[in-house]
C-alpha cells in the first residue's frame, strides 16, 4: 500500500513539474523585455500592467510608475523581445482605452533606417502627449455651452435608449469599415512608387498643357466644341418644329379622310348602278349612230339643219338679244326612243305632217 502511494506521489510530482515547464517555456524563450523610461506630464489613468501599443498592436506593458519633480511622472515600460528593436525618433503618448478612464501608452517607432533606440536614455514625451479629460473639457465651458451640452447628452441618451443591439451592430460595422480602410491605406502605402510615377506623368502633361501654344489650341478646341453644340441645339429645334408640323399635317389629313371616306364609300355604293346606266346609254347611242348612218338619214339631217325652219315644220322661238332686240331661231326636237321601234323609224311613235321639205321623213323619225 505504501509502495503504491509513493509511486502515485511521484507521478503527480512529475506531472506538475511538466506543466510548470510548459507554462514557463514560452516566457523563457521570449527572453527578458527591453525596458526604458518615459517621462509624461501626468500618468493619470495609467497603472502597472497597462498595455503598451504600437500601431494598435500590443508590444509590452508598464512595469512601474513613479512621480518626479515638476508634477511629472516617470513610466517604465517593458517591450517584448519579439517587437524589438525600436529606433531613434521614437515618440510616446497616452491615449484613452475606454470611456471608464483606462488608458494605454501609444508608441510611434522611428524610421527603420535609424539606429536602434538607446534604452539607457529617458524618453521625454511632449506636453500634448496626454489626452484632454472630459471633465477638463466641461470645466473649460461657460454656463450656456454647459447647458446646451447637457441637453445634447440627454437627447443622445433618449435617442439610443433601447437601441443597444443596433448601436453595437453599427459600431461593429464601423470597425469593419475601418479595417477595410486600413487595408486600402496599406495598399496605397505599398504603391507609393507607382503613385509617384503617376504624379510625375500628370505633372508632365500639365506642364505641356500650360504652354502658350497648347493653351491657345485648347481654347480654340473649346470654342469649336461650343459652336458645334450650338449648331446641334439649333438643328434639334428645327427638327422639333418639323416634327410638330408633320404631326399637325397628319392630324389634318386624318380629319380630311374622315369626311372623304364617307363620300368615297357612297360613290362606291352608287358606282354599280351608274355603270349600268352608262352601259344602257352607250347601247342607245350606239343604236342611234347606227340608225343615223343607214341610208340617207345622215344627209337628210344635215340638209335640214342647213336649210333652217322651213324644214322643221316652221317651229321657231324668239330669243332676246343684249341690245334689246329679239331674234327668231328654229326649234329642233330630238327624241331617243327605246330599241323596240319599227325598223324604218325605230325611235319614232308619231307621224309628221306639215312642210313640203325632204326633211319630213327625218322629222317623223326624230319625233318632231
Amino acid at each position: 500500500m505504501n509502495r503504491s502511494l509513493a509511486v502515485g506521489s511521484a507521478v503527480a510530482t512529475l506531472c506538475i513539474a511538466g506543466v510548470g515547464v510548459a507554462v514557463a517555456a514560452p516566457k523563457l524563450a521570449a527572453g527578458p523585455p527591453h525596458q526604458f523610461t518615459i517621462t509624461f506630464p501626468t500618468a493619470s489613468g495609467l497603472v502597472s500592467g497597462s498595455d503598451v501599443l504600437e500601431a494598435g498592436a500590443k508590444v509590452g506593458v508598464i512595469s512601474t510608475i513613479e512621480p518626479i519633480a515638476n508634477d511629472q511622472a516617470r513610466v517604465t515600460v517593458g517591450i517584448e523581445d519579439s517587437h524589438w528593436p525600436l529606433h531613434q525618433g521614437l515618440q510616446a503618448a497616452i491615449r484613452p482605452k475606454s470611456l471608464l478612464g483606462e488608458k494605454y501608452v501609444d508608441l510611434h517607432d522611428g524610421p527603420a533606417k535609424n539606429a536602434v533606440y538607446d534604452v539607457g536614455k529617458d524618453l521625454k514625451a511632449p506636453a500634448d502627449s496626454t489626452p484632454v479629460e472630459l471633465d477638463q473639457f466641461i470645466n473649460s465651458l461657460d454656463t450656456d455651452p454647459r447647458s446646451a451640452l447637457k441637453v445634447l447628452l440627454n437627447d443622445l441618451g433618449a435617442g439610443i435608449g433601447g437601441r443597444g443591439v443596433d448601436l453595437n451592430k453599427a459600431i461593429q460595422t464601423g470597425r469593419d469599415d475601418l479595417a477595410h480602410l486600413a487595408v486600402t491605406g496599406q495598399t496605397l502605402n505599398n504603391r507609393d512608387p507607382d503613385l509617384d510615377r503617376i504624379l510625375v506623368g500628370l505633372d508632365g502633361v500639365l506642364s505641356k498643357i500650360t504652354q502658350d501654344d497648347q493653351l491657345t489650341q485648347m481654347s480654340q478646341l473649346i470654342d469649336h466644341g461650343k459652336a458645334t453644340l450650338d449648331a446641334i441645339e439649333a438643328e434639334q429645334a428645327a427638327f422639333s418644329r418639323s416634327f410638330v408640323d408633320a404631326n399637325t399635317a397628319l392630324a389634318e389629313l386624318n380629319t380630311s379622310f374622315d369626311t372623304v371616306v364617307a363620300s368615297l364609300r357612297h360613290t362606291l355604293d352608287v358606282a354599280p348602278g351608274l355603270l349600268n346606266t352608262v352601259h344602257e346609254e352607250s347601247d342607245l347611242l350606239a343604236f342611234f349612230g347606227t340608225s343615223v348612218t343607214q341610208g340617207d338619214n345622215l344627209s337628210t339631217l344635215m340638209h335640214g339643219i342647213a336649210n333652217g325652219p322651213q324644214t322643221t315644220g316652221g317651229a321657231v322661238e324668239t330669243v332676246p338679244q343684249p341690245d334689246g332686240s329679239k331674234k327668231t331661231l328654229p326649234i329642233f326636237r330630238v327624241c331617243l326612243m327605246n330599241q323596240t321601234q319599227t325598223p324604218q323609224y325605230p325611235n319614232s311613235n308619231t307621224a309628221y305632217s306639215g312642210g313640203a321639205s325632204d326633211i319630213a321623213g327625218l322629222a317623223a323619225w326624230m319625233g318632231a
